[in-house]
């Protein structure tokens, strides 16, 4: 079918072995309505606020102007960094080693890419095991860009088979089987988010209407899709099945290489890197005609946690920067920046 190729192609970009299924699940009290959804825009604000983002909510019942707002973003959804808004803890809750309003700001220079509809709404894949859509976000531009050229392509030939064949372009989502794939991939478009923006949405119980299937709510779930070559490199440097599971993105670094810190204080920060030639290239612009020392690796979500846990002890985190691809960097200048929560076009 026409929707099972597609979904054949995003899963085909991450290029690993296994697959880790998430163990959250939503509860039904935290399900948005179907008649609404949030539209993220304008996230590279050079702000040095807490507000993270200027959101525009949509209803069925809002006049066609669609009424605008800035809000902090302190939903149920994107919780763990907002919340560093708040001038303190609950007594029972150490504050993380790190404050969360750094790790926002550590975590947003890093642009992401997705793809989306005309309209914002992004695509998902169905998981049967799950019952719920996959949401993926890439590191590169470039591994985007093959996703959604080749989606079209597929999407194309197959709508091209079907009419030769008179037969209907079906995509089986939930239980009963039913809802039709509309034909969005003509209208879709890559756009960007920032990393702070993704990690929250992956470590939280979140949960989507697919537009395209009558209505019905489904859990959703995220995952950042790092480069084939960083993740073969990453399973070369450790050998184990970590990074043979998909949602593993690996982050480069060597012992005792620094740069100055990106907040302008003077200080030195420890840099962790997407891409391993980054990193290479880093350490032979500070000590030319040296030998790299080992490259040592570490996982995305693992030191996002590590950052926002309450009470948390691992220093290593401390001075942590992210440095982002500088491609993507580039690219994220003149992508589209508007991304629907609360729906999804789900495939099969």
């Amino acid at each position: 079918m026409i929707a099972a190729r597609v979904l054949l192609l995003l899963i085909s970009a991450a290029n690993v072995a296994s697959f880790t299924m998430p163990k959250t699940r939503v509860a039904a009290s935290s399900r948005p309505s179907a008649s609404s959804s949030t539209t993220i825009h304008k996230q590279y604000s050079t702000s040095t606020d807490v507000e993270l983002d200027e959101v525009q909510s949509t209803s069925s019942s809002d006049e066609p102007s669609n009424a605008t707002r800035r809000t902090i973003l302190q939903s149920a959804l994107l919780a763990p960094i907002a919340m560093a808004s708040q001038p303190s803890f609950a007594s029972d809750k150490p504050p993380p080693i790190v404050p969360l309003v750094t790790t926002a700001k550590r975590l947003r220079s890093v642009p992401l890419f997705t793809i989306v509809d005309g309209d914002g709404v992004p695509f998902h894949t169905y998981d049967k095991d799950s019952a719920g859509g996959f949401g993926y976000f890439f590191t590169s531009y470039t591994s985007a860009t093959y996703v959604l050229d080749d989606a079209k392509a597929a999407f194309a030939k197959a709508v091209t088979d079907a009419e030769k064949n008179k037969e209907t372009s079906e995509g089986a989502i939930g239980e009963d089987g039913t809802g039709e794939v509309p034909d969005a991939w003509g209208k879709a478009q890559i756009v960007t988010l920032p990393l702070d923006v993704v990690m929250q949405l992956s470590v939280k119980k979140t949960s989507s209407v697919a537009v395209n299937g009558k209505g019905k709510t489904f859990s959703t779930y995220y995952q950042v899709i790092p480069s084939t070559e960083d993740l073969n490199a990453a399973l070369r440097i450790e050998n184990g099945p970590r990074y043979s599971e998909r949602g593993r993105v690996p982050l480069f670094y060597v012992d005792g290489l620094t740069i100055p810190s990106p907040d302008g204080s003077g200080d030195v920060a420890d840099p962790v890197y997407f891409r391993i030639k980054d990193l290479t290239a880093e350490w032979t612009k500070q000590n030319p005609g040296k030998d790299i020392p080992q490259i040592k690796v570490r996982e995305l979500t693992e030191t996002f946690r590590a950052m926002i846990r309450p009470g948390g002890k691992d220093t290593s985190v401390l001075n942590l920067v992210f440095v982002p691809i500088a491609e993507s960097v580039d690219k994220a200048k003149s992508s589209p920046r508007s991304y629907k929560l609360g729906e999804m076009i789900l495939t099969k």
